[in-house]
């Protein structure tokens, strides 16, 4: 199998190797919330969180778990805030920058960009890759949401920037959970992304059974043309744990966690040193357990016409 960065720019590949350890494994510190960082931090009043207090809290969360981590995921409110002077990279951590409009309880809003701000000018400040998230809906119209992920795939190709894309699956009965992924990662791996953030497949609490994790997480990586990593969406930290074994276990490449990780910190039940220690074994399961992004050939698992399909998993 030839290497991942066969099939992109040398600038391109070289961006991305910054974001991953020195294995070549994803362990993103991702800090890019923001009404929902309010609401972490302050479940019965986030509006009283003010912007300033806002990012002080994430920039002492950021020097304290920062040097722990493969890369950190800011958001660009943040990162100008702090005049973009490197929280991330000022202790050797990449820099990924989340650029879609919106935050993670805006389910239903259209996909977008922040106003003024794309690749390029992501590229122009040095950050390493950029991120997009958006919601689909598996049993609709999709189109939108495409053509969202394609545009931006399409932008970090002439800006040499690394995309990590993040397919939001919508569903209602937990049963439903691997299939909305399975369909994520079909309709959206083939468009042009360097690396999928993605759901973990199955619903841990309703669904226990470590063998069907395992599953699951194969038919993600026999389906992904592209390296993926796990999202710890809000997770208890030691359920996210075991989650994060079981994908890289499959071929997962990583992880990109956010609350299972600093949550604690931040609300002051725990020490920023004690999630420190969570990032710590974080990353020691990925780079003991998860593939090499390197390793990967965009294209290797992709059916005739380039596009991933349901017929690759069994």
């Amino acid at each position: 199998m030839t290497g991942w960065s066969a099939g992109a720019s040398g600038m391109r590949s070289e961006r991305l190797g910054r974001t991953a350890t020195d294995t070549g494994r994803f362990a993103v510190l991702a800090i890019d919330h923001v009404r929902s960082f309010a609401a972490a931090v302050r479940p019965g009043d986030p509006d009283s969180m003010g912007a300033d207090e806002l990012r002080a809290a994430k920039l002492r969360l950021v020097e304290g778990l920062g040097p722990h981590a493969g890369a950190v995921l800011v958001d660009p409110g943040f990162w100008t805030g702090a005049g973009a002077a490197g929280p991330g990279t000022q202790h050797g951590a990449g820099l990924v920058l989340g650029i879609e409009d919106g935050d993670y309880e805006d389910a239903r809003s259209a996909p977008r960009l922040l106003p003024g701000w794309d690749a390029a000018r992501a590229a122009r400040l040095g950050v390493d890759a950029v991120k997009i998230s958006f919601y689909f809906d598996p049993d609709g119209d999709t189109s939108a949401a495409e053509r969202f992920a394609a545009d931006a795939a399409e932008r970090c190709a002439a800006a040499e920037m690394p995309l990590f894309s993040e397919p939001l699956a919508l569903y209602e009965d937990p049963s439903d959970r691997r299939r909305a992924v399975l369909e994520g990662v079909r309709r959206f791996g083939g468009l042009g992304a360097d690396v999928l953030k993605l759901q973990f497949p199955e619903q841990p609490v309703e669904n226990p059974s470590r063998q069907a994790w395992a599953e699951s997480c194969e038919q993600i990586d026999r389906l992904s043309p592209v390296p993926w990593t796990v999202l710890s969406e809000g997770s208890d930290y030691r359920l996210f744990r075991d989650m994060l074994g079981a994908a890289c276990r499959a071929g997962a490449s990583g992880f990109v966690a956010g609350r299972a990780v600093w949550r604690d910190a931040a609300t002051g039940r725990a020490s920023l040193e004690s999630c420190a220690d969570r990032l710590r074994e974080l990353r020691t399961i990925a780079e003991d357990e998860g593939v090499d992004w390197r390793t990967r050939s965009p294209g290797d698992r992709t059916a005739a016409g380039g596009k991933p399909t349901m017929e690759d998993v069994p």
